[in-house]
């Protein structure tokens, strides 16, 4: 029998579209726990990303300054507004979260957290779009789908380590929350979900010869995973530099030659950055 008193009903005229990824928790011990790690007080900021029916937007308005809750679906606005009704520190914003200008909600120096239940196929975009921003969040507590959880959690050596987990840990520390059932909610997904709580780094854990060369080396040396990563670097024309000379460096930084991408630290990819990133400058020199 289901203790009713840890479920948060769905109302009689929600109607989940397939076509926005809508999938409703109605579990309210999860509900709690994604309160509990956003850690609010009353001078926090937030921007909720997929309000819904307001099971969550309710739980954390009495807790906070101001609340942007932002729903994509129109129709369920006007219901949104009726459960939000009592609480004057609320803002609807009937948008897609990926065409929102979040300067246009948040200034610049303000400081804010953000917290969503993502639907799968946006998950990468979102978590993207907030790291991106000049004025990135302090706090973000997601959840998505297990697979992109650990993904994000993962550590060099693992097979699911990527270059999203290197960008995103370049700026956010990510920690676990909770595992996810598909029977917390309505309706339920094929896959398991996990919370993820990232906190932003007052530095990033490397220094490196410039952002955007960084992750340049990062993305070309992923692009083809089953490759050896002298031949991802080798095959780029930007980085001017043959197989063999990669595979010199490599070793010269203790790294066997034949290594593939995973096998990297992001203390190694920066290395690697600086030492392609120096040669660059001395051809460029000479």
């Amino acid at each position: 029998m289901k203790n009713t008193d840890n479920i948060i009903p769905l109302p009689d005229y929600v109607r989940a579209k397939k076509a926005l990824g809508q999938n409703f928790l109605t579990d309210k011990s999860i509900a709690l726990k994604i309160i509990e790690a956003l850690n609010l007080d009353k001078e926090d900021i937030v921007i909720e990303v997929g309000a819904g029916t307001g099971a969550i937007t309710a739980l954390i308005a009495p807790l906070c300054k101001k609340l942007y809750a932002v729903e994509t679906d129109k129709d369920l606005i006007k219901p949104l507004a009726a459960v939000l009704a009592k609480y004057d520190n609320v803002e609807i914003i009937n948008k897609d979260i990926l065409k929102t200008d979040i300067n246009g909600i948040i200034d610049k120096e303000c400081r804010y957290k953000t917290v969503a239940n993502l639907p799968y196929y946006i998950t990468t975009p979102v978590i993207s779009k907030f790291v991106e921003q000049e004025n990135p969040p302090d706090v973000m507590v997601f959840m998505m789908q297990k697979e992109v959880a650990d993904r994000l959690c993962a550590s060099e050596g693992s097979r699911i380590y990527g270059s999203f987990t290197i960008y995103v840990g370049y700026r956010y520390e990510p920690s676990f929350v909770v595992n996810v059932p598909p029977q917390s909610f309505i309706p339920a997904p094929e896959v398991d979900s996990t919370v993820l709580k990232f906190i932003k780094r007052e530095k990033p854990p490397v220094v490196v010869p410039s952002e955007e060369f960084f992750f340049s080396v990062v993305r070309t040396a992923f692009s083809q995973r089953r490759k050896k990563l002298s031949n991802c670097i080798a095959a780029m024309p930007m980085f001017d530099i043959s197989k063999n000379e990669t595979e010199d460096i490599l070793i010269q930084m203790g790294i066997r030659a034949d290594a593939r991408a995973e096998a990297l630290s992001m203390e190694q990819f920066a290395e690697l950055s600086w030492r392609l990133y120096d040669r660059n400058t001395d051809n460029v020199n000479k």
